[in-house]
């Protein structure tokens, strides 16, 4: 049986309004309580009951709510999600954070979070052993619940608003080779959910971008990481793109968020002229 700890807000609201209503009804507190454990699967004492229907307490009275309802904020929030940001509980405090080197990539998040209501804290934190790095992070349980329930849910947001969810991940996860000697620019991400790479692959395609994923490194594979060595857990996977004509429509469909990664790869196309070649049949089909 569940505790209203382990709800989210919106379980919890469902649940007060059905007990407002099963007292409107002329029902008894007691049967209340035994109802709602029986249609929801959690339980509630009889005292919590009485003090919602009389109006005495309300469990969001300190509770900032936010707008998880499908949206460009909450489609770059869980595209960074999936790829850089993390999610903590402690002592039933659910904090969503991001660290990061680039500040325009910490203000970019900080702006989706505030876009959906919520109310993000931000700094900036030295580090000896490595770059130093901005931070961001918001105390929220419903966003937590969000981001930890069924990824299916996540897809669906990023279905609903690919070049947002796909600029988050980007930001976390993507990097930009150019190669002067060869005259060839790749867009790269990797990560170790090959589900979450393979929907990447999906809503690329939608917006005429082509890519391909590949086993980057296989599970076992040792690597020196600040002097150390390990090994990884998991197999890691690594998604590309590098046809010219798809390296271009990411640029102008999707880009990053990141000033730095997005003038690099600017620069490369202009490098190796798919700009200049494609004002050129602009100016001829006129």
């Amino acid at each position: 049986m569940r505790t209203l700890r382990d709800l989210s807000p919106s379980e919890v609201e469902r649940i007060q309004e059905r007990a407002r209503q099963l007292r409107e009804s002329g029902m008894s507190y007691r049967r209340i309580t035994r109802e709602l454990a029986e249609e929801f699967k959690v339980s509630i004492s009889k005292a919590t009951v009485l003090r919602w229907c009389r109006g005495t307490h309300n469990t969001f009275n300190k509770t900032k709510r936010v707008n998880l309802e499908p949206s460009p904020e909450l489609a770059y929030i869980v595209g960074a999600y999936l790829g850089d940001a993390s999610v903590s509980e402690r002592n039933y405090q659910y904090r969503i954070r991001l660290k990061v080197v680039d500040e325009d990539f910490a203000e970019s998040f900080g702006r989706a979070l505030k876009g959906i209501g919520a109310n993000p804290r931000t700094g900036f934190e030295c580090n000896r052993g490595r770059a130093d790095r901005w931070w961001v992070e918001v105390t929220n349980k419903e966003l937590f619940m969000f981001l930890k329930g069924p990824k299916e849910r996540l897809f669906e947001v990023a279905r609903m608003y690919p070049k947002e969810f796909l600029r988050g991940f980007f930001d976390s996860e993507g990097t930009v080779v150019f190669n002067k000697k060869s005259r060839s620019v790749q867009i790269s991400a990797a990560n170790y959910d090959l589900n979450v790479l393979t929907l990447c692959k999906e809503l690329l395609h939608g917006l005429e971008i082509d890519s391909r994923i590949y086993l980057h490194r296989k599970k076992g594979t040792p690597v020196n990481i600040r002097g150390r060595m390990y090994q990884y857990k998991y197999d890691l996977y690594r998604i590309m793109i590098q046809r010219r004509q798809s390296v271009s429509n990411f640029y102008k469909n999707v880009g990053f968020s990141i000033v730095r990664k997005q003038l690099k790869l600017k620069d490369a196309l202009e490098a190796i002229g798919v700009f200049k070649k494609e004002h050129q049949r602009t100016n001829v089909s006129k």
